[in-house]
């Protein structure tokens, strides 16, 4: 079997991406370096979250594929929820959804805004936290992961549900645009 040299390229970069999930402690230094790097990845997840959110013709925003399945709207406020109340309670900090307006009476911009105004905050709660905290040990899944790790998780969940997005957005009809990686 003949391996091309990106798809070699491609394996290493996951491979080396996926270390920081296998138990590695980081200094103080790389801690701060953590804050820029999970800057432009995040950056990179709001950019390719909206691209996904905003291919939804508006009219189909409350679409389900079945009657138990999450809307594709509730796909998007759930990843907003769900990832600031979990940082909001690991960091003792407000989590400014914990008592939100009525998220099924919002249009596709408001929510849009919302999105946006979400990773704003994250993005902005990511770089307040002290070095000392984002290497404190959390509790997760069983385990225990640094506090750094934690945002990756959640970012994790994100890529989860948009996947899931892209899916309703195909079986609309409609062919979601490319892939916005790092």
């Amino acid at each position: 079997m003949k391996i091309s040299r990106k798809a070699a390229l491609n394996t290493l970069t996951g491979a080396f991406i996926s270390m920081p999930f296998l138990g590695f402690s980081r200094t103080k230094k790389e801690l701060q370096t953590f804050k820029q790097e999970f800057g432009v990845a995040w950056k990179r997840s709001q950019d390719y979250t909206l691209t996904v959110f905003n291919q939804m013709p508006e009219e189909h925003i409350d679409f389900k594929y079945t009657p138990e399945s999450m809307s594709f709207r509730t796909q998007f406020v759930h990843c907003v929820t769900f990832t600031a109340m979990q940082l909001a309670g690991r960091l003792e900090i407000p989590n400014p959804y914990e008592n939100k307006k009525d998220w099924e009476k919002l249009t596709k911009a408001q929510l849009s805004n919302e999105i946006k105004g979400f990773y704003t905050w994250v993005e902005k709660v990511a770089g307040e936290v002290s070095p000392e905290r984002l290497a404190k040990e959390e509790g997760f899944a069983g385990g225990k992961i640094q506090v750094w790790q934690f945002f990756y998780a959640m970012e994790n969940h994100i890529i989860h549900h948009r996947g899931q997005a892209v899916c309703y957005v195909r079986l609309k009809g409609i062919t979601p645009e490319g892939y916005v990686g790092w």
